[in-house]
């Protein structure tokens, strides 16, 4: 056996478990089987095949027959309840999935999975191999061992993606990994109903054991303790040293199977495929071999049409009122990548390919059908050349998002085409190629690219009808025709324009900006007493908890954490905190930033033009990218500096327009809360009123400080925060946080009704709706996890409140393009962020479009209170904000 090679073994009772509670019970096929705990599973042996393949490997199940364990304690694991029939009924599918992956089964009558595995890693670590276990309880972490005269072990949790070494289940558990036993001894295992000392918790279950070694040497120095400690332990006296054999996982158990028997065969892409059919398990396709493509896919056949007269031929033999599928062929470049070609197909297994230009009569005529898979892109590709794109066209990818939002994500033709047809499409790198050996689309000549470009046509084509029944019976077609597809000319009309940069300004804010983080940096390392990476997670945790004793406000699967909120809680008290976080703060200006924005400017153009995505954000938003511009910071002095480099070319200005408290009096209109109306009806100051009513005071008399409360008592509302997650953030004691919870729903009686009555309604539905009925899944809502679950019900609560903010705001942006259109006026949108939109207007036209931003942005959608619009004018986008 060769020294080095990998093996890893599964502890597959606990992956089952965690699958099967982790995942929504709702997962089934259907016909009705439940498959969440199945799907958690081969979703797991995906992971094991990421990286460095296996060379060995197993997957280990416990039995029913009593252990030595439960001989020598009955009570051992007597707490679990049977196993629950719909994971009962997954356990054959399970070990379907293992066969196909071509992983050995291992049972043992009378062992643990635990016994079985540790057996096996010690025989294969003492053989020099690297061992991997695919486990999370810490029972298996006292296996972990980093080499010595034998091979590594590590154990890898794959629900939580973490792989553990010695020091890190030392920094986890506090203890080393051969401590584990020890440990569970003093503090107890509910897992398994070892019931440990009363009284002893894991902290001072580890100062106990880096004191004595071992629960031996801690029994024999009791008389050394103190209090309730000596007390507890005295008591246990007895059943401490059992405790310790029960968590002791034995390295001696009987399996007749040699390491050389688990010899690891590759799996076989068919196979797999087959059986995630079968289960449709359809985003785990693999898509090697023959066997993954349906037959109509191996079947399409494509032929290249260089004649323009071929072309028209073509499509004059197409039957009217057909629909004709479109995919445009372009490369990774948004706005101003070239398309070299275009498939077309309205028959089953029939295809073109041509040439752009030879389409233009097609693409500008009203009354041919299209289907097509991204119409931004293709609007994007034909009406940059001056050809307007009419007809009744049919965009698979919007109706995939607006069917079910999160499904595919973010419902790309491939994940589309696995969903909905279990087809698997190569990726375009197969044609292409990738690396060093990768060469642009354009490049391809148009017989190789054909067969793969043909394919995908035909599949745009089998995914209309499909998607369009499925649209129907959602009813969701209103939504699509009247919002979601026109909503796609405008922004692909915003992607075009794009928004004019100050490079040099830009330029100068980086150096402004580095300089400021390079003397922040400085009194760092001072404080410090030396120079670390700041940006390494791992050495600031060791200089601020380690070396500069600083308190410890939470650990994570890593260790010590550094995130925002624990530096916020320290930076009052400690400078260093407070300078890293200024440290981070022009980091992420940097690096998201000034960088990123001076490497997104066209040369084209001199202009940035961001991609506005319609099938990304789960409640409805639309989300920016290449470069994200709805990240860039508002309040504080740098954001607003770095909004003055987005500037309007001369003879122009920029208009910024945003809603004030969108969502609150989305809340209030859907609420119908008589107080909560009345503040926006009034203009009153709601975060002021708030306060007064937490406070007992006049609105003139709230200070700043509660005025503060106020407001995010108001928008915790919105976002579902209990008492907890409110006190950190005021950071006050959770009973007063609760108070002010309790006040609040005492005076908005009618928002709490709503909360709860959508709630409920989430949980009978598994989803929710907008004001226009969008619709978001809520998975969450059916898993047997509590955490899991509460944060399904956080996102119904919150998913109507953004998702129709974002819903009134894609309105807005129709309404605006039709008035700007209808009153002949030059004025064009440029930028959505949230809820606000910046437009590029003549100085001639600013005051007209000014009025009908205001006008149109006020009234979208008829709401039961109003909604009021600030609005800036500016030679930049900071001046007009």
């Amino acid at each position: 056996m060769a020294k080095g090679a990998k093996i890893v073994l599964v502890d597959g009772s606990w992956l089952v478990f965690r699958a099967f509670f982790a995942l929504p019970a709702s997962l089934s096929t259907k016909d009705g089987l439940p498959t969440n705990a199945t799907f958690g599973f081969a979703t797991m042996f995906r992971k094991l095949f990421s990286g460095r393949a296996p060379d060995f490997g197993a997957v280990v199940f416990d039995t029913p027959e009593a252990t030595h364990r439960e001989i020598a304690f009955p009570a051992y694991k007597a707490q679990r309840p049977p196993m629950h029939g719909d994971l009962r009924s997954q356990l054959p599918y399970i070990d379907r999935v293992v066969g196909a992956n071509h992983f050995p089964i291992l049972r043992a009558p009378g062992w643990e999975a635990d016994d079985v595995i540790a057996t096996l890693a010690k025989r294969a670590a003492d053989a020099g191999m690297e061992v991997v276990i695919v486990a999370g309880d810490k029972d298996l972490a006292q296996l972990v061992r980093d080499g010595g005269g034998g091979g590594h072990v590590r154990m890898q949790d794959t629900m939580r993606d973490v792989t553990y070494d010695a020091e890190l289940v030392r920094k986890k558990w506090g203890v080393p990994p051969e401590k584990i036993p020890d440990l569970l001894a003093l503090v107890g295992d509910t897992v398994d109903n070892i019931p440990g000392v009363p009284g002893i918790g894991d902290k001072g279950a580890a100062a106990l054991l880096e004191k004595y070694g071992s629960v031996e040497g801690v029994l024999a120095h009791v008389s050394e303790l103190k209090g309730k400690q000596r007390a507890s332990i005295e008591a246990e006296r007895e059943n401490v040293l059992l405790y310790k054999k029960l968590a002791t996982v034995s390295c001696e158990a009987a399996i007749d199977v040699a390491l050389d028997a688990l010899k690891i065969v590759p799996p076989d892409a068919g196979e797999l495929d087959a059986l995630y059919r079968e289960l449709e398990f359809y985003s785990l396709l693999t898509g090697g071999g023959a066997a993954e493509k349906s037959e109509d896919a191996r079947s399409v056949k494509c032929v290249v049409m260089e004649d323009a007269a071929e072309v028209h031929g073509w499509l004059a033999a197409v039957p009217a009122g057909a629909p004709v599928a479109v995919h445009a062929m372009r490369g990774p470049e948004t706005v101003h990548g070239r398309v070299p070609a275009i498939a077309l197909s309205f028959a089953p297994g029939e295809a073109v390919l041509v040439r752009p230009r030879a389409l233009d009569a097609f693409f500008a005529d009203a009354t041919r059908p299209k289907v097509v898979h991204d119409v931004k892109r293709l609007i994007e590709c034909v009406e940059r050349d001056g050809v307007a794109l009419r007809g009744p066209i049919f965009d698979t990818m919007l109706a995939s998002y607006l069917i079910e939002p999160t499904k595919v994500i973010p419902h790309r033709l491939e994940q589309v085409s696995k969903e909905y047809l279990q087809r698997w499409l190569p990726p375009l790198k197969a044609i292409t190629g990738s690396g060093q050996q990768e060469k642009p689309l354009e490049d391809v000549p148009l017989a190789d690219l054909a067969a793969h470009a043909g394919e995908l046509a035909d599949v745009v084509r089998a995914l209309g009808p499909v998607l369009g029944e499925k649209l129907d019976a959602c009813g969701l077609r209103t939504l699509y025709d009247e919002t979601d597809l026109p909503l796609a000319r405008v922004l692909a009309k915003m992607e075009i324009a794009g928004i004019r940069v100050d490079e040099a300004d830009l330029a100068h804010m980086g150096q402004e900006f580095r300089a400021r983080k390079l003397e922040i940096e400085k009194h760092v390392y001072a404080l410090a007493g030396h120079e670390f990476n700041i940006g390494s997670t791992k050495q600031l945790a060791e200089v601020l908890f380690e070396e500069l004793k600083l308190p410890v406000i939470k650990k994570n699967k890593t260790g010590y954490s550094t995130d925002a909120e624990v530096l916020e809680r320290l930076a009052p008290k400690y400078e260093i905190a407070a300078r890293v976080l200024a440290q981070r703060e022009l980091a992420k200006l940097i690096n998201t930033y000034t960088d990123v924005l001076a490497e997104s400017v066209a040369k084209e153009t001199g202009r940035i033009h961001a991609s506005f995505q319609q099938t990304v954000g789960a409640s409805g938003r639309l989300i920016s990218t290449d470069p994200d511009l709805q990240r860039t910071p508002v309040r504080t002095p740098e954001g607003k500096r770095i909004r003055r480099a987005f500037v309007a070319p001369a003879g122009t200005k920029l208009i910024a327009a945003d809603w004030s408290q969108i969502e609150l009096r989305v809340l209030a209109h859907f609420a119908d809360d008589p107080n909560l109306k009345e503040a926006f009806q009034k203009n009153l100051d709601l975060h002021r009123r708030t306060a007064a009513l937490l406070f007992s005071v006049a609105p003139e008399e709230v200070t700043p400080e509660q005025r503060n409360i106020g407001k995010t008592v108001n928008f915790a509302t919105i976002y579902g925060q209990g008492a907890t997650a409110l006190g950190q953030i005021l950071s006050i004691p959770r009973k007063d946080a609760q108070r002010y919870i309790e006040q609040y729903f005492e005076h908005y009686a009618a928002v709490r009704r709503w909360l709860d009555r959508t709630i409920e309604e989430a949980h009978a539905n598994g989803y929710v709706t907008t004001i226009l009925g969008r619709r978001r899944y809520i998975p969450e809502l059916s898993m047997r996890n509590d955490t899991d679950r509460s944060a399904g019900e956080r996102m119904a609560a919150n998913s109507p409140i953004q998702g129709s903010a974002a819903d009134l705001c894609k309105l807005a942006m129709l309404g605006i393009d039709r008035r700007l259109a209808a009153e002949g006026l030059r004025t064009r949108m440029l930028l959505q962020v949230h809820d606000e939109l910046v437009l590029e207007a003549p100085d001639d036209e600013v005051e007209q479009a000014s009025t009908v931003v205001r006008e149109v942005m006020e009234n979208p959608y008829p709401l039961s209170v109003p909604l009021v619009v600030s609005i800036g004018v500016g030679q930049s986008w900071g001046e007009a904000k």
